[in-house]
């Protein structure tokens, strides 16, 4: 059997490369540090950094290809935590972060530091999402995975099996209402992925 091929971020990610991987991902990494921090200027420069700290030391880290969203999404993780740390600290705090009481952001604070709670969550929306995959038709289920976990597109997709476009994105909608209905409690985990 295999095992996960390592590679360099910095063979992974060439300039291009890494600027489609930026405009593929970076909304979606703003929208989950915004559901921590409540504020879009500070989810957009906490992703902003994380995205660059990882650009700058590309040639220093190892991954495999399946743990590159894992790291960054732990550092913008971790400047949220600092984010809210250091507001919490603040004289003006109310005032810069509006509809966020003091128990919110103590609670906030405590899921972000929680390692435990971040396996177990991750454990439990990864069984919920491999169980709700299994409940599709197989026809769905194997272009949902070919184009949400394999990254083909849908030109390619439709090639592969000899269907349409318009029937992949048939395929595509059902199996993302699917889950989206199956997982709206983490709401949050879906946006970030399926979008």
């Amino acid at each position: 059997m295999k095992g996960p091929h390592f590679l360099t971020a910095s063979e992974l990610y060439t300039d291009r490369d890494f600027s489609k991987f930026y405009r593929k991902y970076y909304f979606r990494f703003v929208r989950y540090a915004y559901y921590y921090v409540s504020n879009i200027p500070a989810a957009e420069d906490i992703t902003h950094d994380a995205l660059l700290y990882f650009w700058e030391h590309k040639n220093l880290l190892k991954f495999t290809t399946d743990e590159m969203l894992n790291y960054i999404l732990k550092s913008i993780k971790n400047g949220c935590l600092n984010y809210l740390k250091h507001g919490r600290l603040q004289t003006d705090f109310n005032k810069e972060n509006k509809g966020l009481e003091k128990w919110e952001v103590a609670i906030r604070i405590q899921t972000l530091e929680d390692e435990e709670y971040d396996t177990i969550f991750t454990k439990e929306i990864m069984d919920i999402v491999m169980k709700s995959l299994s409940e599709l038709p197989e026809r769905t289920r194997k272009i949902f995975i070919l184009h949400r976990m394999h990254d083909k597109s849908r030109k390619e997709i439709a090639n592969q099996l000899g269907v349409t476009v318009q029937n992949v994105d048939y395929h595509i909608r059902k199996a993302t209402d699917y889950l989206h209905m199956k997982l709206k409690d983490y709401i949050l985990i879906l946006l970030l992925f399926m979008n």
